[in-house]
């Protein structure tokens, strides 16, 4: 999980939720099911005045392992990159 200067954090979990949550309360903002799980750590960059954030999901060694441990969930393991505009 990371905090970004919009006054909120952003985490992710193995199922591939992508939560935001305002810093002060712990209320879930927004929220997406990328629908695989979430590889990468998050990143948040500025492009023409305007804040995003990205996120990777697939495989790794490490979502594979977690997996094991969740035999109840069935994300699937494709590879992409998400790109959310923030602060709308």
């Amino acid at each position: 999980m990371f905090s970004c200067s919009l006054g909120f954090a952003i985490g992710t979990d193995i199922n591939g939720g992508f939560r935001a949550f305002d810093q002060d309360t712990g209320k879930i903002l927004w929220e997406a099911n990328l629908g695989s799980p979430v590889t990468g750590y998050p990143i948040t960059y500025l492009a023409n005045g305007k804040q995003y954030a990205a996120i990777s999901t697939g495989t790794s060694l490490a979502t594979s392992g977690l997996s094991r441990l969740t035999p109840d969930l069935h994300p699937t393991n494709k590879n992409a990159v998400y790109v959310f505009a923030l602060g709308e």
